[in-house]
């Protein structure tokens, strides 16, 4: 399996407000503090640290010798990590229930090589099993024990139609020999000559699918990489779009919303065809210019209607690619970061198969092919961790699931969860198993749910709840 698909289908973390310590994963209860000590919480992360890296030779290794000596190690590491595990669970209560914990122990958790050139300079690559050219920036003060904000750059077009900027030429354009290079990493995925990323695909027409594949595969092949290669902040990453890749990168977040802790618009378009839903409080930065205020006018008001707050508009004081726009981009993208447990989540799917956002997932649903906007599959659900109660509304969908931890709600207890107006109450035992393995395979040290819950959407509920919006 590649990376861009092991990416794509992984499960896939909302924004919060800014300022609002309970929606970012903190909080000022005490019943909810941390239970280990600092050099605990060392202790296991250092432990878990090796395992991790004892994992992944095993997995590397093709060989029988190879997998027997990897295993050997794989398997004292995995020991030496659970039995403390289980020796401080005893003493001080189950750790999965503890959130603070689980954060501080699996935080920046990959063990990462050095790299083998010189840092500082855009390096250009090429993702073999996709066949898509890259290029990225590592700072040379990189290091990989550090986790660092990353930049995912689209360049924007020149010139005529499906003609883009070379990547290098746009990364110097915009963002080299600035001192946002010190602390960034910079991902800029070759969007090949042709293809043009912002129109919205027609999925009734033969071809429109894997078209739009190729966008997506564009970006993922080789940003997929640099995230698990070198040691990218997943929860400070963000996507830059210029010129003709405005409208694309809209499309493209509100269906791995969870990736980003916020969007950059250089040159915005209007998306009147696609559903802004799932960015239901992710952070958008927009360059204001004569030419396309009023553009920028109607995409704020579209957000500001999900989440009040949510936009920053820049003044363009030069022209486009706008350079100088980069320290307010640079200041503002300090203040974000992504929230993998919001108490509200919306999906609004612009694609049949990506239907994934934070710790929500639409299992099964109508296909949106030929119904109009307003009438496509839809949930929302809304987490009250003080009564421990979870509501979902959900329109033209069979199934669900979601992925739970002790920030959403009180899994020690019981708890209620209420699909279109039926209440239904549910005990479930958190898994360690469970968590490893979806964090395992999003790689990603915040993806931390001990708890998978499935439903279904009661038919008749479903039927009354169209009729009242009707």
């Amino acid at each position: 399996m590649s990376v861009l698909v092991s990416l794509l289908l992984a499960p896939l973390a909302v924004l919060a407000p800014q300022g609002d310590p309970a929606a970012a994963g903190q909080t000022t209860d005490p019943a909810r503090a941390a239970r280990l000590t600092p050099a605990e919480q060392k202790s296991l992360h250092d432990k878990l640290v090796k395992y991790l890296s004892a994992d992944e030779d095993y997995d590397r290794a093709t060989s029988i010798k190879d997998r027997e000596k990897t295993n050997k190690k794989r398997e004292k590491t995995l020991s030496d990590f659970d039995d403390e595990w289980q020796k401080l669970s005893a003493r001080k209560g189950d750790l999965l229930g503890s959130m603070a914990d689980l954060r501080a122990v699996f935080e920046n958790c990959f063990e990462l090589p050095r790299p083998s050139f010189s840092l500082g300079q855009l390096r250009k690559e090429t993702a073999k099993e996709d066949g898509v050219d890259y290029s990225f920036y590592l700072p040379k003060g990189y290091k990989p024990e550090t986790s660092l904000r990353t930049f995912v750059v689209l360049p924007g077009t020149a010139g005529a139609e499906g003609s883009w900027a070379k990547p290098a030429d746009y990364f110097a354009a915009v963002w080299d020999k600035t001192d946002t290079q010190l602390d960034t990493i910079f991902v800029v995925p070759h969007v090949p000559n042709g293809l043009e990323l912002d129109p919205v695909p027609d999925y009734s027409r033969e071809g429109a699918e894997a078209e739009e594949m190729r966008r997506n595969t564009a970006v993922f092949a080789g940003w997929g990489r640099v995230m698990t290669g070198f040691n990218v902040d997943r929860a400070r990453t963000f996507l830059d779009c210029g010129r003709g890749a405005c409208g694309f990168g809209l499309r493209f977040v509100s269906i791995f919303p969870d990736r980003f802790a916020g969007v950059v618009l250089r040159d915005p378009v209007a998306v009147d065809d696609i559903r802004l839903g799932s960015m239901l409080g992710m952070p958008v930065l927009m360059v204001k210019t004569a030419a396309n205020a009023a553009v920028v006018d109607a995409l704020r008001k579209r957000f500001e209607e999900l989440t009040p707050g949510s936009v920053t508009v820049v003044d363009a004081t030069d022209e486009y690619p706008h350079r100088a726009a980069g320290p307010a981009i640079t200041e503002w993208s300090a203040k974000q970061r992504r929230n993998m447990t919001p108490s509200r989540v919306v999906i609004e799917p612009n694609h049949d198969r990506y239907k994934r956002a934070y710790w929500v997932e639409i299992d099964r649903s109508d296909p949106m092919l030929g119904a109009p906007l307003d009438a496509r599959p839809r949930i929302e659900v809304t987490a009250d961790r003080a009564q421990n109660r979870i509501v979902v509304q959900a329109r033209g969908i069979e199934r669900f699931v979601l992925r739970l931890n002790d920030d959403i709600v009180d899994l020690g207890k019981e708890f209620t969860v209420v699909v279109n107006d039926k209440a239904v109450p549910e005990k479930k035992e958190r898994s360690f198993r469970d968590m490893e393995k979806g964090f395992k395979l999003r790689r990603d040290w915040d993806y931390l749910f001990p708890v998978i819950y499935r439903a279904s959407v009661p038919k008749a509920a479903e039927k009354d709840a169209a009729a009242e919006k009707k």
